[in-house]
């Protein structure tokens, strides 16, 4: 199940039993409900149940107040978001509010539809952080979409969060980053699923067989059109369409396209009739769209049309930590596919694969792992093989780099290697450097490696 189908539960704290029967009115048909009528009691039911997404809490209540109560539950080893909920929010300065580390500050005097947002985008949050691992596995074998980063991790939340809606997406990334596969993970999970994708490439081909390709043609359309052929949008109706390398469009189609966005409406070549259908488009391009627009070689209003919901995906280089698991990945599958028993990569030859920098990314690495499997008589890849094949026997960290990023690469580099050769377990790997785990673990964090 996607994370953002999961049912949240939500803790209400509030002294005044009138509030707290009103608000659960508001939230009962969207969350799982717990109230707490002092923040002593809070507390108590924290420590019982960690599952809670986001924590309404008043600020002026007897005993103990919201901002003493939430500085109590900052000290349990919960990331639980709080909202602070009061009717005087005059009474207390900025300092003493920041003192709680709130995700949000709302007046009860406010309309109710702030505090609903609020609440929304805090378990949200929430609940992608509580069910990383579930949204990692999921990736992987529902959209075959592999890693564990950080910015991995954005890409799965922003599939999840907008697969269901009826917006238009623009998927931005370098050559072999998997921007299809972000395309088929959306389509997959939206209303539309059990209708037609259909994937079209803009790239290396005339304006004349573009707009065939895309609109179709009637017999006798043109020169040697012998037969009726329905275009990728009608092919389409009711699906998606992946615009793929958008950029490479010519000014002349972009109009064309423009049209069937804003009105779902074109004709096919040679014929007067209008046609009409209903998809929902994605588009992807490694180009910088904003770059050509300001250059003149896109439309902007072709641009502005398509640019609803952006998902980057990042150069593999910048993502090493998913390397260890995309060789686990790839050579699983290949030698499941190849019917063949399944082989390993020395360690030496791990740290060579990510010591690599990768310039055709995720496609290249594929490739790589699946011809050293099948180029290998022996079930263990060494690491001479891997050179030979890249090409590359040491590390890289960029001569036109500045001196503090070698460096930070070098220490991300290092870590991800120890990393992948004990099983991502931290204390093993502080060992090794002859550092405190608990203050290692801070600095992994600090390179932007996620430990999931």
């Amino acid at each position: 199940m996607p994370v953002s189908q999961i049912r949240a539960k939500i803790l209400i704290v509030d002294d005044d039993p009138l509030v707290l029967d009103a608000l659960q009115q508001m939230f009962i048909d969207h969350y799982d409900v717990v109230l707490a009528s002092s923040g002593a009691e809070s507390i108590q039911l924290l420590g019982e149940q960690t599952d809670i997404a986001a924590i309404i809490l008043d600020i002026r209540m007897a005993k103990l107040n919201g901002l003493e109560t939430a500085q109590r539950i900052r000290a349990l080893p919960l990331d639980t978001p709080i909202i602070f909920h009061t009717g005087y929010p005059g009474e207390y300065p900025k300092g003493q509010i920041e003192d709680g580390d709130p995700y949000d500050f709302i007046g009860k005097n406010e309309d109710p539809s702030r505090l609903e947002e609020s609440v929304r985008a805090a378990v949200r949050s929430s609940l992608f952080k509580m069910h990383t691992d579930r949204l990692v596995e999921h990736a992987k074998r529902t959209y075959g979409m592999v890693g564990k980063s950080l910015s991995m991790l954005e890409v799965y939340r922003k599939i999840d969060e907008i697969g269901p809606k009826e917006k238009k997406v623009m998927v931005l990334g370098p050559t072999g980053t998997g921007k299809e596969l972000v395309a088929k993970a959306i389509h997959q999970c939206s209303p539309r699923a059990k209708q037609r994708l259909a994937l079209f490439s803009c790239s290396h081909k005339t304006s004349d067989l573009v707009e065939d390709e895309l609109f179709g043609h009637v017999k006798g359309g043109y020169t040697g059109a012998v037969n009726d052929r329905v275009g990728v949008f009608e092919h389409a109706d009711n699906g998606t369409v992946l615009l793929d390398e958008i950029g490479d469009l010519d000014l002349n189609t972009q109009i064309k396209l423009l049209r069937v966005i804003e009105s779902g409406e074109f004709q096919r070549i040679g014929s007067p009739d209008l046609v009409r259908v209903n998809v929902r488009v994605i588009c992807a391009t490694s180009a910088d769209l904003q770059a050509m627009v300001t250059a003149g070689r896109f439309r902007p209003d072709l641009y502005y049309r398509l640019k609803s919901i952006v998902i980057h995906l990042p150069p593999l280089k910048e993502r090493r930590e998913d390397i260890p698991e995309l060789i686990n990945y790839f050579t699983t599958e290949y030698c499941r596919e190849s019917d063949i028993a399944l082989k390993h990569f020395e360690q030496g030859a791990r740290e060579l694969l990510i010591e690599y920098d990768w310039p055709g990314n995720v496609r290249q690495i594929k490739e790589a792992v699946e011809s050293l499997i099948a180029s290998t008589a022996s079930y263990y890849i060494a690491r001479r093989e891997v050179e030979r094949y890249l090409n590359f026997d040491g590390l890289e960290t960029g001569e036109d780099s500045e001196f503090d990023q070698q460096v930070r690469e070098f220490k991300r580099i290092l870590i991800i290697k120890s990393l992948d050769k004990h099983q991502w377990n931290v204390s093993k790997v502080a060992r090794e450097f002859g550092k405190d785990p608990a203050n290692f673990r801070k600095q992994i964090e600090g390179l932007g490696i996620s430990l999931g």
